[in-house]
């Protein structure tokens, strides 16, 4: 029988070793597969590598507190919050943690506008006097260019309107209603004939929220909560004020060296919105989606890819501003499309960007301004996930086409060709008065941010070279050489649009106060400040050399009730010398800081902050002394010669006393 055939030793010794092969596959197969690298070990050791990063870049460039979120189509990759709401390091940051998102409120304002076509309220291709019929806008290039403008143009900055409106702009603490700063639009000159070019402006977006609340009859705030916020999911952001304000989980801006940001931004539909990183994913989510969430469709992708296309005069281009958002090729990843919308101001920075082919996207939200973290940590951090070997997302990078590379150039003006020429046509013909005239607008400038100026440079300057104006204005460290034309007395327009308007009581480039300054203190004024600060200077060294001239002559001291009366004035003069030189020496350091007022205010290093406050000083011990000396001469203190010396004295404190009382320069903060 067979089971009974006996087995020869060579041929069981094989049978032995393939059994023992095949045991050994079947367990070291998925011991080996195990120590292949996943999906989730790639993602873990990105956010890992971050984590330990982002407090040192925090710490470095002095960022209180931020968010983070990575999403893709159907899950939260990553979503964490960093450091403090304050930097009293109070109250942690949390993924529920609302931010100011400054102009990424725009991409929500686009999608809200967008809801309202879909509902049949409004058409994007419409005139806006449709809805607003008495609104109106200054033009040089055409009659009644408002019954041009559309909201397709509104939104995607092709109307030409500037960026700051006269009322409620970037740069005034003036706290004025919505309505108000919509109703300033109406003094503005648009840059270029409408619809021809492309220019970024808080203008434009205003007013296409101001017109959905007309349209809609409600608060613009309650629309995008019923139509946007709540159906995605988003029920911890609100562009409402009182919703804002009573958000105990609120980060606090920061903007050195201001001590204290304004809260409220009147550009509501531009800049107004407060929002979370939880938030913000829900929002990456419902776009990575075609405009879905939860599996309900909130816009319809048709509308979606609508808003997703940069409209005229450049439509279609694979890079340029859409509706609310900026569509560009991702040029570190096979010039993929890449969405997105960044925002800074009123002490926040954000930045929001999606991938649409490969189904992820990031936000980075921050409560500071003063540094340059923002859009290349969340570029770097989406750049190592999509580039991750083990990624599905690495997957459909790899099977994109190739694309030409397009790039945009300047993402926030795009004039149309022959503008200049077209502002110069307007010019006034010349006249035998331009010159007189124009003696009174040429200078240096500067422009006040929350009531501060700068005292350490000047930001534009108004000159005249030829027959022609010209302003020069720097940004950046860059200056900006700009022909000027005038169009009607006191009101001129640079090569690229800008107004430039001497007409009022206060000059504005741009619907921007500007100031005018000079060098600081003129020659009469620093002759005086020179004759004042040798006499401090006299009254320092005049105590010492007295006591030694009195020790050499053998002078015996005065009585106990006299040399106490003269030390203490002689203390006071001595100390009012002292500052009085300190604030001679502040107006000598940075001479511009007479237009400037007393900043003392403000955040600055400790030695600052007490320099600023000489002038201060200086009046109190100046003040102590002329008490001092009147009692001084009713008890006869003083020889003739001393007389002589403190009137000298008086007289020189007075001076300093009325030119920085006049320069504002005297003030007190403790904070």
């Amino acid at each position: 029988m067979l089971g009974n055939h006996p087995v020869s030793k060579r041929a069981y010794r094989v049978t032995r070793l393939v059994f023992a092969f095949a045991v050994l596959l079947i367990v070291a197969t998925p011991l080996m597969a195990s120590t292949q690298p996943s999906p989730a070990d790639g993602e873990a050791l990105i956010i890992q590598e971050y984590r330990e990063l982002i407090p040192q870049l925090m710490a470095e460039q002095d960022i209180p507190g931020l968010a983070v979120a990575v999403v893709d189509d159907s899950r939260v990759l990553w979503v964490e919050g960093f450091g403090y709401t304050n930097d009293d390091h109070k109250t942690a940051i949390t993924p529920d943690t609302i931010f100011s998102v400054q102009s990424t409120s725009k991409t929500f304002t686009a999608v809200a506008i967008m809801t309202a076509v879909q509902d049949g309220l409004l058409n994007l291709d419409t005139p806006i006097t449709t809805y607003l019929p008495d609104f109106t806008v200054h033009s040089i290039f055409e009659e009644h260019p408002e019954r041009k403008i559309t909201l397709r143009m509104l939104l995607g900055h092709t109307a030409g309107f500037t960026h700051e409106a006269p009322v409620g702009n970037n740069f005034d603490l003036e706290p004025v209603t919505f309505e108000a700063h919509i109703q300033s639009i109406s003094d503005t000159w648009l840059r270029f004939p409408v619809g021809t070019g492309y220019a970024y402006s808080n203008l434009g977006i205003d007013l296409a929220g101001y017109i959905l609340q007309t349209v809609s009859g409600q608060p613009f705030a309650q629309y995008v909560e019923e139509k946007l916020l709540l159906p995605i999911g988003m029920a911890n952001s609100s562009f409402d004020m009182t919703q804002i304000r009573a958000n105990p989980n609120r980060a606090i801006g920061h903007s050195s060296p201001l001590p204290e940001v304004p809260l409220e931004v009147p550009m509501v539909p531009a800049g107004g919105l407060y929002t979370s990183a939880n938030d913000m994913a829900r929002f990456i989510q419902f776009h990575l989606n075609q405009g879905s969430a939860a599996g309900q469709t909130v816009l319809s992708p048709a509308l979606l890819d609508e808003m997703y296309t940069v409209p005229p005069p450049v439509e279609g281009s694979p890079e340029g501003y859409a509706l609310g958002v900026a569509r560009t090729q991702w040029h570190r990843g096979r010039e993929a499309v890449i969405f997105s919308h960044g925002g800074g101001g009123f002490g926040f920075l954000s930045d929001m960007w999606w991938l649409p082919e490969l189904k992820i996207g990031i936000v980075v939200l921050t409560n500071a301004t003063d540094h340059n973290l923002q859009g290349e940590l969340a570029l770097n951090i989406l750049y190592d996930f999509v580039h991750d070997p083990t990624s599905v997302y690495y997957e459909r990078l790899m099977a994109l086409p190739r694309r030409t590379v397009v790039r945009d150039g300047d993402g926030r003006y795009r004039p149309p060709i022959g503008l200049a020429q077209a502002i110069a046509e307007q010019a006034l013909p010349p006249s035998d008065q331009d010159q007189l005239r124009w003696a009174k607008y040429i200078g240096d400038y500067s422009t006040a941010v929350w009531g501060v100026l700068d005292p350490t440079k000047a930001l534009g300057q108004v000159y005249q070279q030829g027959s022609h104006l010209f302003i020069e204005v720097k940004v950046g460290g860059t200056a900006n050489k700009l022909r000027l034309t005038e169009v009607e007395p006191g009101l001129f327009f640079t090569g690229d649009g800008e107004a430039l308007d001497f007409r009022g009581d206060v000059p504005t480039l741009g619907n921007i106060k500007i100031t005018r300054i000079g060098a600081g203190p003129s020659l009469w004024q620093q002759a005086i400040l020179a004759v004042c600060a040798l006499v401090f200077l006299t009254m320092l060294l005049f105590p010492p050399l007295r006591s030694i001239i009195h020790r050499f002559r053998g002078v015996a001291p005065a009585g106990t009730t006299v040399s106490r009366g003269r030390w203490l004035a002689s203390t006071a003069a001595i100390s009012s010398s002292l500052f009085g030189l300190l604030s001679i020496g502040l107006v000598i350091a940075m001479p511009m800081i007479i237009y400037s007022g007393f900043l003392g205010w403000l955040e600055l290093p400790l030695w600052q902050r007490l320099l600023m406050h000489a002038p201060l000083a200086f009046l109190v011990t100046g003040a102590g002394f002329l008490a001092l000396n009147g009692l001084a001469w009713k008890n006869g203190w003083w020889s003739p010669g001393e007389r002589i010396g403190f009137v000298v004295f008086d007289l020189a404190f007075i001076a300093v006393l009325l030119f920085f009382s006049y320069w504002r320069l005297i003030g007190l903060s403790l904070g």
